[in-house]
This record gives structure tokens, C-alpha cells and sequence, in this order.
């Protein structure tokens, strides 16, 4: 079977999957959709599972891609600004509430499988938000010991506040402002969490991320593509 016939599959089953569920999408409804016959699907992949597990896979190569590193070239402080939003961005798509949603839904995925992916999603989304989180570290607005609870604590935060509370919550339930300050809100809270000691706070900013952000609170950043 040709790529171009297989990505066509992909881009069916990836949409009755996440629309229906594993067990209500079948591979007849993936066939016509395509314009694809089943046996031909069945050649490409070997079972519903199959094709289910490249879906997800190709979704967390997507992932990847979004997650790409922001630009050096900014300041530290808005290097964080934003990775986070657009972490909060990514937690808000349909992309990443399924594959968060699809293995608590999808028992029967093997737990490697499962694991691999929470592994593959986690390790996108610390390449998103590694390197400023060092390089705030570097100037002294965080404790360089701490980098990686940072970093856990930033994303527990976004992931909470965007991601889990569309899951578990109406939508209707949210007040129309409320996401705009999330991403802006966890900087606040990982800096205030994680502030440097005295022998590493010599940095260009004294090692006193509050004033900072303080006395120059966040820029309105367009979002990136």
C-alpha cells in the first residue's frame, strides 16, 4: 500500500477513534470514510489494536513537533513565558487531551505501550520547557539545584488547570477569562516556589525573581504556529 494511502487510514481512524472511542469506531466505518477497502486496511495493519497503536504513535510524533524549544534570543523570564504558553496551548488541544484521555479509556493497550507514551508526551514537553527553566537558573531567578521539581511543578500546574479541568469539568463551567492568566500564573508560582540561595543569586537580576516580575509584569505574547 502506498504512504499516502496509509497517512489517509491514519487520518480516518485517528478521527472516529477520538470522535467514538476504540470500541464504537469500526474498521467498515474507517473503510468507507477512506475509500479504502477493510481487507486493504487489514493488509497495512494487522489488527484494530494495530491501527489504534499507530494512531496514537503518529500522535505523539505530532506532539514532538509542537513541542519544538522556543527562541533563545529573548530574555530568560520571557523564554518561560513562552514555553509556557505554549504548553498551555498544547494542553488545551484535542491532540493532547487525547492521548492523555485514550490509555485511561483504552484498558487493554499493553502497559508498555501506555507507559511509553506517558514517557514520549513527558519527554516533549520537558524539550518545550528545559531550557529556559535553565536558563532563568543561569541568571539567577531560579535555584539550579531545583530545575527539575520547576519544571514538574510548572506543568502540574498548566496541566491541572487546562488539560484535567476540561476533562473532568463542563466546559460551560469556566469563566471566559479564566485561561488567559493560567501559563502567566505558573511562572509566578514556579519562581516563588524555587527561588535561588545567596551563593547563586549574583546573576543579573540579583537573584530577586519577585521584583521582577513585579516591576515587569508579563508581555502579551502573540502564540506561535
Amino acid at each position: 500500500m502506498q504512504s499516502q494511502q496509509v497517512q489517509q487510514i491514519l487520518d480516518v481512524a485517528g478521527d472516529l477513534f477520538f470522535e467514538l472511542g476504540f470500541w464504537n469506531a469500526k474498521v467498515s466505518d474507517i473503510a468507507a470514510r477512506s475509500e479504502i477497502s477493510t481487507a486493504s486496511i487489514y493488509k497495512a495493519f494487522e489488527s484494530k489494536e494495530a491501527l489504534f497503536r499507530a494512531v496514537l504513535a503518529r500522535g505523539i510524533q505530532r506532539l514532538k513537533i509542537l513541542a519544538r524549544p522556543v527562541s533563545q534570543e529573548d530574555e530568560p523570564i520571557y523564554q518561560l513565558l513562552r514555553a509556557s504558553d505554549r504548553y498551555q496551548e498544547l494542553c488545551a488541544s484535542a491532540l493532547f487531551r487525547d492521548l492523555i484521555r485514550t490509555p485511561i479509556e483504552h484498558n487493554s493497550i499493553p502497559l508498555t505501550f501506555r507507559r511509553a507514551m506517558c514517557r514520549q508526551i513527558r519527554s516533549a514537553l520537558e524539550q518545550l520547557c528545559m531550557p529556559p527553566l535553565q536558563a532563568c537558573a543561569e541568571v539567577g531567578l531560579l535555584e539550579p539545584r531545583q530545575i527539575k521539581e520547576a519544571f514538574r511543578l510548572l506543568s502540574a500546574y498548566i496541566e491541572h488547570q487546562t488539560v484535567w479541568y476540561g476533562l473532568l469539568v463542563s466546559p460551560a463551567a469556566r469563566k471566559p477569562l479564566e485561561r488567559e492568566h493560567i501559563a502567566d500564573e505558573a511562572v509566578r508560582i514556579t519562581l516563588s516556589a524555587y527561588p535561588p540561595s545567596a551563593a547563586v543569586g549574583s546573576g543579573p537580576y540579583g537573584g530577586e525573581a519577585q521584583s521582577v516580575l513585579a516591576i515587569r509584569p508579563p508581555r502579551r505574547r502573540a502564540p506561535e504556529d
